[in-house]
């Protein structure tokens, strides 16, 4: 399972920054691995969302819930071509604002050659999660 984290300060509130991580437009303030994000319904406690975008060299899209709990969104993939792919978005309150912090797990699905994919995509991967951070800092800070 290749896993991949980063974190930032956030000159904001929380709630702030919890309606950036739900914000589809939230995540192009800079160029990150998703392209556009179609919420297909609000639910009382998320959302469920189709996330477009590529991974690494691949186009893809995956369907997922978004769970909002009191210091946290969970992300779980329902649908999509790896085996499963699970993020969070931590939210803690410090001086100055929010530490925001999101971590994404992939589970590739294929025990042969996982570690191989996995070497080859990490850079790409922890990239694209501080591309994710900073879009969600500024969105929040906007």
């Amino acid at each position: 399972m290749l896993i991949v984290q980063e974190s930032t300060l956030v000159a904001a509130s929380l709630e702030r920054v919890r309606r950036a991580v739900l914000d589809p437009d939230a995540y192009t303030k800079v160029d990150t691995k998703v392209s556009t994000i179609e919420v297909l319904e609000r639910t009382p406690d998320g959302m469920v969302a189709r996330i477009n975008g590529q991974f690494g060299p691949i186009r893809s899209h995956i369907l997922a819930r978004y769970t909002v709990h009191d210091r946290r969104v969970d992300l779980e993939m329902l649908e999509g071509r790896l085996r499963a792919f699970h993020a969070v978005f931590e939210f803690e309150p410090e001086d100055g604002g929010v530490r925001l912090t999101h971590r994404e797990e992939y589970d590739f699905g294929y025990p042969l050659v996982a570690p191989l994919v996995e070497l080859m995509l990490r850079g790409w991967a922890h990239r694209s999660v501080q591309a994710e951070v900073e879009s969600l800092r500024r969105a929040a800070e906007a």
